[in-house]
């Protein structure tokens, strides 16, 4: 008993470094890209598009030789974004889903088509690892093509970003340069070390509890790492204005399916084929299909809350039983 509560300990205190690292991480990185005088277009995307504990998590899983934790984490907490994140502030108000191209569903349904091919191809996760780390190379160009031609901002007011440019224009010196860049290496090592105890401890829970490899992927570790998408959320419902995190939660959503995925799919190379694969897979697939439907219409509506909160129900059901 004691040694589960020690490495439950090691396993929370290590997403708290991650978590709070990884803020370090990017503030700086932001504060660079300002002292540079970087578009705040892509400093938005890539701040905004960017989930580092999910990558950092699954990673590591993968480095350890965990590859169900690794592609569960992936799938997980996409489905839990999709559903939990999207579902509470549909209580409240509608949703504006207008701002989804349809550039974005295409995307993402050629990454979902990668991540099932990959469970039935012998080295399936390295192959088509390496073609959804290309799906992310087009999204990223179509984007910064995209924002290239924008004039003006349609919903986040950049306005500060604007003045915090003229600010640091007066001040840019090599030895602010350099202390944000060692800043960041600082916080980028702080992320590897959290999540290397992050599924270290997890593997040793597994072996102490007895819970599956699926089941510690899909729920526990998708759960977790989907934290600041569900502070992001509340923060929203608070400001009355939760279609404001809609784009970067897009934009997550395509960097777990893309990057994170194709990272940890090279890595570790095979994976078992399994029920909790395919089940999670479908439901992924239905929410996706679910959201492009929903787009056409333009919003979410509180129907479509309770619609969702049933998935994630569901999703959580499912994957208990499979345990059994």
């Amino acid at each position: 008993m004691i040694e589960i509560l020690f490495w439950l300990t090691i396993f929370f205190a290590s997403y708290l470094l991650i978590y709070f690292s990884v803020d370090f991480f990017l503030d700086n990185l932001k504060d660079l890209c300002l002292i540079l005088q970087l578009s705040p277009f892509v400093i938005g995307l890539l701040v905004l598009g960017i989930d580092l504990e999910e990558s950092v998590a699954s990673i590591m899983a993968a480095v350890n030789g965990l590859p169900l934790i690794a592609v569960g984490n992936v799938v997980g907490n996409s489905i839990i974004s999709l559903t939990l994140c999207f579902a509470l502030p549909a209580l409240f108000h509608d949703i504006d889903l207008k701002s989804i191209s349809k550039f974005y569903f295409i995307i993402l349904y050629s990454c979902l088509a990668a991540v099932l091919l990959s469970f039935f191809v012998y080295f399936g996760l390295f192959i088509f690892g390496i073609i959804t780390l290309i799906m992310y190379l087009i999204y990223v160009q179509n984007s910064l093509r995209v924002l290239s031609k924008k004039k003006s901002l349609d919903v986040i007011d950049m306005n500060h970003l604007t003045e915090e440019i003229k600010r640091w224009s007066g001040e840019i010196e090599i030895h602010l340069k350099l202390k944000k860049l060692i800043f960041i290496v600082l916080g980028f090592c702080l992320i590897l070390i959290g999540g290397e105890f992050l599924i270290i401890s997890a593997e040793n829970i597994i072996i102490l509890t007895g819970f599956s490899e699926a089941f510690f992927g899909f729920i526990i570790i998708a759960f977790v790492t989907n934290v600041e998408e569900l502070t992001l959320v509340f923060k929203s419902i608070k400001k009355k204005s939760a279609e404001i995190g809609l784009g970067g939660m897009i934009g997550k959503l395509i960097w777990n399916l893309s990057f994170t995925y194709g990272i940890s799919g090279i890595i570790a190379m095979v994976i078992d084929l399994s029920i909790s694969l395919i089940m999670n897979w479908i439901l992924l697939f239905c929410l996706i299909l679910f959201y492009h439907i929903k787009s056409r219409t333009h919003s979410l509506t509180r129907t479509d809350s309770v619609i969702l909160l049933v998935f994630f129900l569901g999703f959580i059901i499912a994957n208990i039983l499979a345990t059994i």
